[in-house]
């Protein structure tokens, strides 16, 4: 079971296209990105390149750890769920 997860959801190189492909049908997530660039763009050149790269790097990171922490919250979430199903 654990490997068809893997498989599923860490193995799979179309995942990262599914879930472009998924985001860009969402308005409210296609105005975020625009915005998003918008304020980008702004920024970058009030800091330059550099400086704003590095920003961006580290606010990218803790996204992507607070993202990781809502997915193993809901993971343990599922399995818990799961446990009592299977009782």
């Amino acid at each position: 079971m654990n490997e068809i997860l893997t498989t599923l959801f860490l193995s799979n190189p179309y995942l990262p296209g599914q879930v472009c492909d998924f985001c860009n049908q969402l308005p409210e997530f296609r105005k975020a990105e625009q915005d998003y660039n918008a304020a980008a763009a702004k920024l970058r050149a009030r800091l330059g390149y550099a400086e704003f790269e590095a920003f961006e790097e580290t606010l990218n990171w803790h996204i992507a750890r607070y993202a990781h922490a809502y997915y193993l919250f809901g993971l343990s979430l599922r399995q818990e769920i799961l446990s009592a199903l299977a009782s």
